[in-house]
């Protein structure tokens, strides 16, 4: 029981620390983009000079990785790594485009609160004092329309996008 334990361990150790860097992520996203690749065009895609600096990581990426005749294509454990790596990205990326959508939605319900103060001051000044209803007719449309823009902004959360795909 306790060496099950302590292979267990071992294996967690093994694979957490294989993508630690950054070559050895290229690698794996490049054989997971590829369905395999031999040594020369790892090498060649990696950007790695060395031969023996790129026999050590595959090395390390052992758990990651099956190697058959001459080529070198990602395990199970390969591919949910590549598959966790390429979600990350991905949600690294809509993170950023939210922040960027709540950013331009900010200034969005800034301009249309400005739009229904315009719009009402123009009525005053055209028409003269403005009835209760008419007034609170506008003020109520107004605050609609930015609740509206508010749950947009609170509905656009990064894990969100994550959960949805």
């Amino acid at each position: 029981m306790n060496e099950d334990k302590n292979a267990t361990h071992s294996l967690e150790e093994e694979v957490f620390k294989t993508p630690s860097h950054q070559i050895r992520r290229d690698i794996i996203r490049h054989i997971g983009e590829s369905k395999g690749a031999r040594f020369t065009e790892i090498k060649r895609a990696v950007g790695i000079d060395e031969s023996a600096s790129l026999s050590y990581h595959l090395g390390t990426l052992g758990p990651l990785l099956l190697h058959k005749d001459e080529l070198y294509k990602l395990s199970e454990l390969g591919n949910d790594a590549y598959s966790l790596m390429a979600k990350l990205v991905s949600y690294s990326s809509s993170a950023a485009i939210l922040g960027s959508v709540k950013r331009q939605l900010g200034a969005t319900i800034i301009a249309n609160s400005l739009m229904w103060i315009s719009a009402i001051a123009f009525l005053i000044v055209i028409e003269g004092p403005l009835e209760f209803l008419t007034l609170s007719t506008f003020v109520t449309l107004f605050s609609i329309s930015n609740i509206i823009l508010y749950s947009i902004i609170q509905s656009t959360k990064p894990g969100l996008v994550l959960q949805n795909q």
